[in-house]
């Protein structure tokens, strides 16, 4: 994991790894201290949101992906990667989405500059 110098006084750039590594429909988590973010191959597009699933602190990392849409292990609720909204109960808060790229053929994610 490295900094891209493409940044701004908003946030940065994180390079995610190769692309060719995630295979289609595969998701990681990408750990930068503060955040996890879970990261989707979705149909050849890199998705990125906050890992933790809103209802309860389950990494939506280990539930299961079907096209856009990530399951939470626990308690079953459903999230579009593209808009973080919770689509099943008991979830009802939105995940953070983060935007992603490729770039020479590596996964980036814009992660913002938080205030402490």
């Amino acid at each position: 994991m490295g900094f891209d110098r493409d940044a701004d006084q908003d946030g940065r750039w994180i390079d995610a790894g190769r692309f060719d590594d995630f295979s289609p429909g595969q998701m990681r988590t990408l750990d930068i201290g503060r955040i996890k973010i879970l990261i989707a191959n979705v149909e050849g597009e890199p998705l990125a949101v906050a890992d933790t699933c809103t209802h309860e602190d389950a990494s939506l990392a280990t539930g299961s992906l079907k096209g856009d849409k990530v399951k939470c292990p626990l308690h079953g609720s459903r999230f579009c990667l593209r808009t973080g909204r919770p689509l099943d109960d008991p979830a009802e808060i939105d995940l953070e989405c983060f935007p992603a790229r490729l770039k020479d053929q590596r996964v980036q994610v814009f992660v913002p500059n938080k205030n402490p």
